[in-house]
């Protein structure tokens, strides 16, 4: 996952393209002559519709309204549980590896061959 992702919500290219159309829209009006206290208010609604973008991103993502910093923690968190299920599994394998052990123990050992009897043989 790339950081842009993870911390905005947005991939690269996407953040790209949406600072792309505020500088176009910048350009347009610098071009057709309009009022420059546009420029801040351009700026603004930028800032808000990406805001807007992000949240509906992370909405998506399956993290509603979390900030970067509660996303971190949530990740940690997540991290936490897997290596605590890592550990109960380790445990087990290291118990099924005892057992094998002690059965391959008791298979070694020499115990006299057992002999068939038949219906014609003696004892």
């Amino acid at each position: 996952m790339s950081w842009f992702r993870r911390n905005l919500g947005l991939d690269g290219f996407d953040l790209v393209v949406h600072i792309g159309v505020t500088c176009m829209l910048m350009v347009w009006v610098s071009m057709s002559r309009g009022p420059e206290e546009l420029f801040p208010v351009i700026t603004g609604a930028s800032l808000i519709a990406l805001g807007i973008r992000r949240s509906f991103a992370l909405r998506k993502a399956g993290h509603p309204g979390l900030t970067t910093g509660e996303m971190e923690a949530e990740r940690i968190a997540e991290l936490e549980q897997r290596v605590a299920e890592l550990e109960v599994t380790q445990a087990q394998v290291a118990d099924l590896a005892e057992r094998l052990d002690f059965a391959e123990r008791l298979l070694a050992q020499s115990a006299p061959p057992l002999r068939v009897v038949g219906p014609g043989d003696q004892r």
